[in-house]
C-alpha cells in the first residue's frame, strides 16, 4: 500500500477503537486495527468468530481415520464440555457424579465416530448430538476454541544437563528418545563441492533468520502444517529467504522475524508469542547437548527443506474441487484465500537451494562466531 499512494492520517486510525494508530489489517474484512483486544472486540465480532470457526473446521479435517485420531478427537470433544462446564454450568462441575460420567461420553463418542471419514468435517458434526453442537458453537462464540485443541509440544525442548564428570563411550537414552521426535536430517554434499569462496560471516545470522521464522510458524500452526500455507507464511515474515537479506548480528536477524510478524496482514500475534519464537530459536541453536549442538539446527532446516519442496510441487498440481456443503460447512464459511500472495515456483526453487546451502554450511563450520 506504501508503494501505490501514501496512507493519510484516517486510514492510519485503528477503524475499531478510533482513537489509537492501527498496526494492522484484518486479512478478511481489511479493517485497520490497533491490538489484539480490538481484533476481538464487539465490533469486530463477527469477523473474528469466523476465524476462530474456520480454525475448528481446519482442524476437524484434519484428522485421519484411525484409533488415534478417534482419541484426539474425543479429548478435544471433553474439553470442550469442561471448558463451558467451568463457566456455565458451575453447578454441575461441583457434582462430583455428574463428573464421573465423562466415562459414559467417551464410550459414546468411540462408538459414534468409529465408523465415520474424520476427514469429513460435515460428517462429524452430524455425528454429534444437539447438544453438542450447541456447545461447540457457543465456545467458538467465546474465542475460546485454543482451549480445546491439544497443544503442541515442539521437537527442540529437549536438552540435556551436561555433567562435570561424563561416562566415557556412554550413551543418553533420554536424548537418544528425543531425536527421534525431530525431522529427518537430509543428506547435502559438502559446501567445499558447492563453492569455492569463503562464506560470509553473515551466513550465521541468516541461518537464524530463517530458523526464527521457522519457529514461529510452527508454533503458529500449532504443528499442523499445509505446506503452501506454510511457505507462504514462512516467506512473509523471513527475509533472508523472501529478499535475500543480509544480517550483521543474529539479534538484528531476530529482531526483523518479530517486527515482520507485528507488521504482517495474515498474523495476528502479540509480544508473548514473539518472546517465545526467540526463546525457541535459542534452544534450536543450542541444540539437545554441547557434544551434538547442531542437530537441531540440521533438523530445522532440512523439515524446512522439505514443506518448500511440497509447496513447490502441491502448487502446481493442486486443483480446487467443487463440493456440494453440509450443514457444518454451511454454518461456518470457508476459508478464503484471496489475500495470499502467489506463490512463484521460480523463487520456491532459489529458497530451496539456499536452505541446501545453509545445511551444506553448518556441515562444514559452526554457528559459533569466530
Amino acid at each position: 500500500m506504501s508503494e501505490e499512494a501514501p496512507l493519510n492520517s484516517s486510514q492510519r486510525i485503528c477503524g475499531l477503537c478510533n482513537c489509537k494508530v492501527s498496526k494492522y489489517c484484518c486479512p478478511r474484512c481489511e479493517i485497520f486495527y490497533c491490538s489484539l483486544d480490538c481484533y476481538k472486540s464487539e465490533k469486530h465480532v463477527t469477523c473474528s468468530e469466523r476465524f476462530y470457526r474456520d480454525c475448528v473446521n481446519n482442524e476437524l479435517a484434519s484428522y485421519q481415520n484411525d484409533e488415534e485420531s478417534r482419541n484426539k478427537m474425543i479429548d478435544i470433544l471433553k474439553r470442550m464440555n469442561e471448558e463451558l462446564g467451568e463457566e456455565q454450568a458451575g453447578e454441575i462441575m461441583e457434582n462430583i457424579d455428574e463428573l464421573d460420567s465423562d466415562d459414559d461420553i467417551e464410550v459414546d463418542l468411540h462408538e459414534r465416530i468409529k465408523d465415520i471419514d474424520l476427514d469429513n468435517a460435515d460428517h462429524v458434526w452430524d455425528a454429534l448430538t444437539e447438544d453438542e453442537q450447541n456447545d461447540f458453537e457457543a465456545l467458538l462464540n467465546k474465542g475460546d476454541v485454543g482451549s480445546i485443541l491439544p497443544q503442541w509440544e515442539p521437537w527442540w525442548m529437549y536438552r540435556r544437563r551436561e555433567k562435570k564428570i561424563q561416562n566415557v563411550g556412554g550413551t543418553n537414552k533420554k536424548e537418544e528418545e528425543a531425536l527421534k521426535k525431530c525431522p529427518l536430517l537430509r543428506d547435502v554434499p559438502k559446501l567445499s563441492s558447492l563453492t569455492t569462496i569463503q562464506p560470509s560471516p553473515a551466513i550465521r545470522c541468516n541461518i537464524t533468520n530463517v530458523i526464527a521464522s521457522y519457529a514461529f510458524v510452527m508454533r503458529y500452526f500449532n504443528n499442523e502444517i499445509d505446506p503452501v500455507e506454510a511457505t507462504i507464511y514462512i516467506l512473509n515474515i523471513c527475509d533472508s529467504l523472501d529478499n535475500n537479506m543480509n544480517f550483521c548480528n543474529p539479534i538484528t536477524a531476530l529482531e526483523s522475524v518479530a517486527q515482520k510478524c507485528l507488521q504482517s496482514n495474515l498474523i495476528v500475534t502479540d509480544e508473548i508469542s514473539l518472546d517465545v519464537m526467540k526463546q525457541d530459536t535459542f534452544l534450536i541453536l543450542q541444540g539437545p547437548s554441547k557434544s551434538n549442538k547442531m542437530h537441531y539446527c540440521k533438523a530445522a532446516l532440512s523439515h524446512l527443506h522439505t514443506i518448500f519442496s511440497e509447496a513447490k510441487s502441491n502448487s502446481k498440481t493442486k486443483k480446487i474441487e467443487q463440493q456440494t456443503k453440509g450443514v457444518f460447512s454451511k454454518k461456518f464459511p470457508e476459508h478464503k484465500s484471496e489475500h495470499f500472495p502467489k506463490l512463484v515456483s521460480s523463487k520456491i526453487s532459489k529458497c530451496i537451494k539456499k536452505i541446501e546451502y545453509y545445511l551444506s554450511y553448518i556441515e562444514s563450520y559452526s554457528m559459533e562466531s569466530e
